[in-house]
């Protein structure tokens, strides 16, 4: 499901059914074991969609914390070989390496969302 269209299709057939199932409720209806069922499957779909993105999320920050690390080393390097003020130098590889460690972090906390995925950090 990586296709923007196809994803827009998706969320609408999603909305249409909500507006539906909505209807239904509102007018009295009871919950079918039926439509039951498909609210199961539904949630299961969108907790294994939430589980994904973290994974997904949780690799790009590793991958962000990596370009991060070569671009503190290159200052360094630039540094030692007096390409610069040391000083300056140094200030922005501790920049890099303090965001290398935060996006470590970040990737850690979706690692976690991954895991658990039924434990919101949103509130």
């Amino acid at each position: 499901m990586g296709d923007p269209a196809e994803r827009a299709a998706q969320v609408e057939q999603r909305v249409k059914e909500l507006r539906q199932r909505r209807s239904e409720l509102a007018a009295g209806e009871r919950p079918s074991p039926k439509s039951v069922s498909f609210a199961r499957h539904r949630a299961e779909e969108s907790l294994q969609a939430a589980t994904d993105a973290h994974h997904a999320a949780a690799q790009r920050h590793e991958e962000l914390a990596r370009v991060h690390e070569r671009t503190a080393n290159t200052y360094q390097r630039a540094a030692m070989d007096g390409r610069g003020s040391p000083a300056r130098l140094q200030r922005a590889a501790d920049e890099h390496w303090q965001a290398a460690h935060d996006s470590h972090l970040d990737a850690v906390a979706d690692e976690a969302q991954a895991e658990n995925p039924t434990k919101s950090t949103s509130g």
